[in-house]
């Protein structure tokens, strides 16, 4: 009987000792498990982490043109309706340029615009005229005007602001960067130069600095047939006035004159001081020169106003530049379209 209490006995130990191991074996078991199943949560956190990483604002494209960040594309963006003469055309950049400064807003320029051919403009993005075709387009019907309300639109609209805009109160308040941006490309300065260089050795003049250049644009062209427009021709007096104010006030000066009416030009501008003649071939190159001189005369024409804009110095226009009771006479304001500072002979 002791012999079988004591084998009982011994089982019971084995039966413990089992016990205690299987359950070792069963924690072990679920140790393991769970590990793995951390383990797999990690690396398919992980591998999820790496599929669905942040994406940048933007990505800089290869392309020459300018590619814009998420967060700027919020703001809004105005296209400038370029269109007309190259005259035109500046009056609608520079509105454009000056009302996207104000409000903050993207400017877009054609990447095939011709003002960006002649000009070194760079405060803009050069886009497809594709992008701009959906925007809402605000518009200057009476041109050589300033209108205050046309600029009251929201600086997140999309905007194609165009047609005359011909005020200098649309954008004087950007004077010094607008003309950082009208400086025309280098080929054109060094081409102007040469142009002036060989005039001031043929009427030998040794210095630049020993005379006063004044650059006179008339336009006749269109404007000599079209009545109906209402713009005043220059007379052969209103050329004898205005070349006889810079006679009197300068001692040493030399007249340089483009036209699309040079027959006419030759024949009556004034004999009695010296006048040099130029035609270049190319209207961006014509215009570079008169603005590379000091002072201008201007007859009619947006053409000719930029001339005087960008040359600075003094300038002269026609006071009277409309005819009696024409269109033309009843939307221009000579307040908005000249400046206070400029003379009207």
């Amino acid at each position: 009987m002791t012999h079988d209490l004591q084998t009982m006995t011994g089982k019971v130990k084995h039966v413990k000792s089992l016990a205690k191991w299987g359950l070792i074996l069963f924690l072990v078991c679920f140790i393991l498990k769970w590990a793995g199943i951390i383990s797999s949560l990690y690396l398919r956190r992980k591998s999820t982490t790496e599929i669905f990483s942040p994406v940048p604002l933007y990505i800089k494209s290869t392309a020459t043109r300018h590619s814009y960040s998420l967060n700027e594309k919020m703001k809004g963006s105005i296209c400038p309706i370029l269109q007309g003469g190259l005259g035109n055309r500046l009056f609608q950049f520079a509105t454009a340029f000056s009302a996207a400064k104000s409000k903050n807003m993207n400017l877009i320029i054609p990447s095939d615009a011709e003002i960006t051919e002649v000009f070194e403009i760079t405060d803009t993005f050069n886009e497809s005229r594709e992008l701009c075709r959906g925007f809402r387009k605000v518009l200057d019907r009476a041109s050589p005007t300033y209108h205050k309300n046309l600029m009251n639109f929201s600086s997140s609209d999309n905007i194609q602001l165009g047609y005359g805009l011909q005020s200098w109160k649309y954008f004087y308040m950007y004077d010094k960067q607008l003309k950082k941006q009208l400086t025309f490309r280098k080929h054109i300065q060094n081409e102007a130069k040469q142009t002036i260089d060989k005039i001031l050795q043929r009427w030998k003049i040794n210095s630049r600095k020993s005379v006063n250049l004044v650059g006179i644009h008339i336009r006749r062209g269109d404007k000599v047939t079209s009545y109906d427009d209402g713009y005043k021709i220059a007379t052969p007096e209103y050329l004898n006035r205005s070349v006889n104010y810079y006679a009197k006030k300068y001692e040493a000066v030399l007249f340089l004159v483009i036209s699309d009416g040079m027959s006419w030009s030759i024949e009556n501008v004034p004999s009695h001081v010296p006048v040099a003649y130029i035609s270049l071939g190319q209207r961006e190159l014509d215009m570079a020169t008169l603005i590379a001189c000091d002072h201008t005369i201007m007859t009619i024409g947006t053409f000719g106003w930029w001339i005087g804009y960008l040359t600075g110095g003094d300038v002269i226009y026609m006071k009277d530049a409309a005819v009696k009771g024409s269109r033309f006479e009843k939307v221009l304001n000579v307040q908005d379209h000249f400046f206070p500072h400029w003379i009207g002979l």
